[in-house]
């Protein structure tokens, strides 16, 4: 990788555009980025990495604040880098998330990040990708780095490798594990870890399922498990073997099956004997009972002769009655109808007398009613008519009435109308005049509350100018004094540069100045020793106090400018009358506001108003024209309707209305008509009931049935026959039955009743012998049974459990020793392993730079011991001392010592992550500040080592604000900081 120009815009403390050419400043292969602290030197290198990655590293990059607070708003935040990866020469164009104005209104709006990325080809640059995805990834393939790697590997943060020089193993692994990809080693712990955390699980599952197993086969057996089968113990080294109890208890369960058995089939044999004898005597015990049964019976039936007699001479004489029935029954039923007809006559001829009026019943008075009644039927449509024409009359009243209130209001509201057409004018006309008027008050109100607010300002900066003057004037005096004090030490240090010199001699070495091994009569100091330490200390104080008076005078000026810029903003009116005067323009102003605003609604009514009088105009004139017409209408109607109330009137006669009359004729006719019906009805019921009775009288005697009325009293009611016939043959054939029965020979002659109670109670008992007797050989044949089952699930489970102990084991030893256990004597996980590989490697790079740097003193030892208090090891680091031959901790460095260790071992560590990603070639390298804590001596071998860096074409940027190295290093690029942000010199 090399970087050939970098641009950024609006990026951390530059507001404007600031271009890098790499090319140009590292034509030398060594260029000083140079400038003050916080001046942005390191912001250079984030827009890089911002660039490649999208974030910047550290701290900086959590806050996410990429664009400058010097920027203005139309400035868009972009970082632009050209550069070459794996041959390709590319240029990547990122913008950050940010916010900018809206194109249109107020406010801002949120602009999306943006990345694109060219190529450079013989037709000049072609896009590669402008999805922010895709370019990242087509980056990170070419550049074999992630941004921690890239971070430690081309910056070279000098910060970082100092704590990791004296960090604690586990400390140092962290940053380790940032550059070396350890995560399959990661993943192979995690994975032992959780198989030996699953076959611990699998050997407990299935110990608890022998143990269960062996619960079941003592269960089965009625046995308790020897306490050797404890289920912590089954399975283990120093458990039983369960087999040979299992068969134990299986031999003894098949000894009881034999002797189950033989009492069940003796058992069997006494209870066929018994159950002979008890069914022989239940035999017996029937014929008894079912003799004493058919005596019983047969007394009870002869009791019954007497009572049976009369039911006999009751079903003779209904039988007899019987064929009588049709013609007694249609006697009966014609009498009762000539007298129902009898009665029917009486109620018609009450009825007409009510209604009669005179007239005598017949067929001729029922047509005359009935002709009357049609004929006023006729008139009822006119009725109807009547009312309807009464509805449109009471109708066309109402609408009269409402029509003439309507002309009257109408013609009222009509003389108002110009007034209120004026008065709406008017307003609109000062609405208007009120809108022209605003803007210019509403300026006014602006510049007014423009000029209080300076004029305010302006008295908080004169209080603020006071103390900053008085702060430059007590600068100027702790400048002047300090620099005095650098002077004098200065030139007490001259006067007694010849007793420093003659202080370095040594017997038998070359005076620095004439070259002679004699040192006969050396200067000595005069007065107190000035030390080099001395003089620099009082200039970097006197250049200290001098950098604070110019920033106390820059304040002090800035002060005075901003106060006359608010004074002259402000005028001369004191700020109480401007206070004044605002408020009374701002009531003015709110005043005519509320006024225009009035502007729109009130054209708006005018508008109403004027078409609302036009369409009432032509309201009242539809009203008027249909008053007359529905006037005419009413006349016309009401001489219809008393032409037709005289035609009612004639047609109802004396009764209350037509249908009064209709009704009264109607109901007349029907009752006249009902009378004649009634006395014919009569008539003929009469005759029929003489003729049903002379023939009831002629059967009855033939039956022999001396009347009519024993005949029927001789009837039976439906059903009582069949009863009858039903409970007397019923009886003569039980009769005839039981005797029969007594009759058999099996009842004729029966021995002695039998003890059937004393049989059947030691049949009970020889039963629940036999039933006990084959309930346990049941019992006997199931536990066999089960523990034959049982015992192949107990020898597959005790097989089974012993492979997963053997496996757990083996997880179990081989998860130890990767995470630093069991026989791991040196406590080192197999991630901290390949780490401290990684360390040894680097170690040995490194050594060979701290050698060169430290004059051959020097060298980095990869420790592997135990850390304090047991610690886990692999990661320790040490230097060897080659003058004192002694193993020292890296804490004990000094400051330029551990400077350059650190370079040493960062550049180590560059060149094996190299190695790691594929040998990724970086041409360009930057190393962050550091070196003010080098000695010259020290100095020089550090920039022997980083002109070593760039042999070979590479190019090596030192960031620092050390003044040294601006006469050490030649091509610089300056940053400059001020108040509007920090640019780039030249």
């Amino acid at each position: 990788m090399r970087l050939h120009r970098l641009s950024l815009t609006a990026f951390g403390p530059f507001a404007g555009t600031a271009e890098v050419d790499f090319d140009d400043v590292g034509r030398d292969g060594l260029f000083l980025l140079w400038g003050p602290t916080g001046a942005g030197k390191t912001t250079l290198l984030d827009a890089v990495v911002f660039a490649l990655y999208g974030t910047v590293p550290g701290a900086r990059g959590e806050e996410k604040r990429l664009r400058s607070d010097h920027a203005g708003a139309a400035v868009r935040t972009e970082v632009s880098c050209e550069l070459t990866l794996g041959g390709e020469r590319l240029l990547v164009v990122r913008r950050p998330e940010q916010q900018r104005p809206k194109k249109r209104g107020e406010g801002v709006t949120t602009e999306q990040a943006r990345l694109t990325v060219q190529r450079l080809t013989d037709g000049g640059w072609e896009p590669v990708s402008t999805r922010i995805d895709e370019g990242s990834e087509h980056l990170r393939t070419r550049l074999g780095l992630d941004v921690h790697q890239f971070c430690q590997v081309v910056l070279l943060p000098q910060g970082d490798f100092a704590r990791f020089l004296r960090a604690e193993p586990e400390h140092r692994g962290e940053l380790l594990r940032t550059l070396f990809d350890v995560g399959r080693f990661a993943s192979a712990e995690e994975w032992l870890a959780d198989e030996r955390a699953a076959a611990r699980e699998r050997v407990a599952v299935h110990r608890a399922r022998v143990s269960t197993l062996l619960a079941r086969v003592a269960q089965v057996a009625d046995v308790d498990v020897p306490e050797e089968l404890a289920p912590e113990l089954v399975g283990g080294g120093g458990g039983a073997a369960v087999g040979p109890w299992v068969d134990a208890v299986r031999a003894r369960a098949a000894e009881r099956l034999a002797a189950t058995t033989a009492r069940a089939e003796e058992a069997a044999t006494d209870a066929g004997v018994v159950d002979a004898e008890l069914t022989a005597a239940r035999a017996l015990a029937d014929r008894h009972d079912r003799r004493a049964r058919a005596l019983a019976e047969l007394a009870a039936l002869t009791a019954r002769e007497e009572e049976l007699t009369v039911l006999r001479a009751e079903r003779d004489a209904g039988r007899r009655a019987e064929p009588l029935r049709d013609c007694l029954e249609s006697a009966a039923g014609a009498g009762v109808l000539a007298e129902q007809a009898a009665a029917a006559v009486r109620r018609a001829e009450a009825a007409w007398a009510a209604v009669a009026d005179g007239r005598d019943p017949g067929p001729e008075a029922v047509r005359a009613l009935r002709d009357e009644a049609a004929a006023a039927r006729a008139l009822l449509p006119e009725v109807d008519r009547a009312e309807e024409l009464t509805r449109r009359i009471a109708g066309l009243d109402h609408r009269i009435a409402d029509l003439t209130s309507r002309c009257e209001a109408a013609g009222c509201q009509a003389e108002a109308w110009p007034a209120r057409l004026a008065e709406q004018e008017d307003r609109v006309a000062r609405a208007r005049a009120a809108a022209v008027q605003l803007p210019a008050t509403e300026g006014a109100v602006a510049t007014a509350a423009a000029a209080l607010d300076a004029a305010r300002a302006a008295q908080r900066l004169e209080a603020r100018l006071g103390g900053s003057r008085r702060n430059v004037q007590v600068r100027r005096e702790a400048w002047s004094d300090a620099r005095e004090h650098w002077l004098d030490l200065r030139s007490r240090r001259l006067d007694g540069m010849a007793a420093e010199l003659a202080a370095q001699l040594t017997d038998g070495a070359d005076c620095p100045v004439c070259g002679s091994t004699q040192h006969p009569r050396p200067a000595a100091h005069a007065g107190p020793v000035v030390t080099a330490a001395d003089e620099d200390g009082a200039r970097a104080a006197a250049d200290a106090a001098e950098a604070a008076l110019t920033g106390a005078t820059a304040e002090a000026e800035s002060l005075e400018r901003e106060l006359a810029a608010l004074r002259a903003r402000a005028g001369d009116v004191p700020v109480d009358d401007q206070e004044a005067a605002l408020a009374e323009l701002r009531a003015t102003a709110r005043e005519t506001a509320g006024l225009a605003g009035t502007l729109d609604p009130a054209q708006a009514e005018l508008a109403r108003l004027l078409a609302e009088r036009e369409s009432s105009a032509a309201r009242l004139a539809a009203d008027r024209e249909e008053l007359g017409a529905r006037t005419a209408e009413r006349r016309s109607l009401a001489d219809a309707l008393g032409e037709l109330h005289q035609r009612l009137a004639a047609a109802r006669g004396d009764d209350a209305d037509l249908a009064a009359r209709v009704a009264r004729l109607t109901r007349a006719a029907d009752r006249c008509e009902a009378l004649v019906t009634a006395v014919a009805e009569e008539a003929r019921a009469r005759e029929t009931a003489a003729r049903a009775l002379g023939t009831a009288e002629e059967r009855a005697a033939a039956a022999g049935f001396a009347d009519v009325l024993l005949a029927g009293a001789a009837l039976l009611g439906d059903g009582c026959l069949e009863d009858l016939d039903r409970e007397l043959d019923g009886h003569d054939h039980r009769l005839g039955v039981v005797r029969a029965r007594l009759a058999e020979p099996e009842l004729a002659e029966l021995g002695p009743v039998p003890d059937l109670a004393g049989l059947e109670e030691r049949c009970a008992v020889i039963t629940r012998r036999r039933e006990e007797a084959v309930a346990e050989l049941e019992r006997a044949r199931r536990v066999c049974s089960a523990l034959d089952v049982l015992a192949g699930d107990v020898t597959a489970a005790e097989l089974e459990l012993a492979e997963l102990r053997a496996w757990g084991d083996q997880v179990t030893a081989l998860a130890d020793l990767v995470n630093g256990r069991g026989s791991n004597t040196l406590r080192m996980r197999l991630q901290s392993f390949v780490l401290a590989a990684r360390l040894e490697q680097v170690a040995e790079v490194a050594s060979r730079r701290l050698l060169e740097m430290s004059g051959g003193r020097y060298t980095f030892l990869h420790s592997d011991a135990q850390g304090r208090h047991g610690a886990r090891g692999g990661l320790g680091l040490d230097v060897f001392d080659e003058y004192t031959g002694v193993r020292r901790p890296t804490k004990t460095l000094s400051g330029g010592e551990s400077f350059m260790a650190s370079l040493a071992l960062a550049l180590g560590l560059a060149d094996v992550v190299t190695a790691e990603s594929g040998g990724v070639q970086l041409d360009t390298l930057f190393v962050d500040e550091g070196f003010g804590s080098l000695d010259p001596q020290s100095l020089d071998a550090v920039m022997t080592v980083l002109d070593e860096l760039r042999r070979g074409g590479r190019t090596v940027g030192v960031i620092s604000h050390v003044e040294e190295l601006r006469i050490r290093i030649p091509t610089r690029l300056e940053v400059i900081s001020g108040r509007d942000g920090s640019r780039l010199a030249g």
